[in-house]
């Protein structure tokens, strides 16, 4: 069964995030041939929520959630 947690950043352990960017860089760079730029900032600001399956960190989304004032590249 897949277990989920959500964290802020500053609750993250050091392998949890290593994990989460593996992770993102395994799918979206390797995997969708989408080079960017990740380690942006926005990782601060956002909710983790990771997936677990033995252990092991399987699934991962950050949420930042926008104000009013706010756009998407405001984040």
């Amino acid at each position: 069964m897949i277990v989920f947690k959500c964290k802020p950043f500053n609750s993250l352990n050091i392998d949890e995030l290593h994990s989460i960017l593996a992770l993102r860089s395994e799918v979206f760079v390797v995997e969708q041939n989408c080079v960017y730029q990740d380690i942006d900032g926005k990782d601060k600001k956002a909710l983790h929520i990771t997936g677990y399956l033995n252990e092991e960190i399987i699934a991962s989304v950050s949420y930042t959630h926008l104000r009013a004032h706010e756009t998407v590249l405001d984040l």
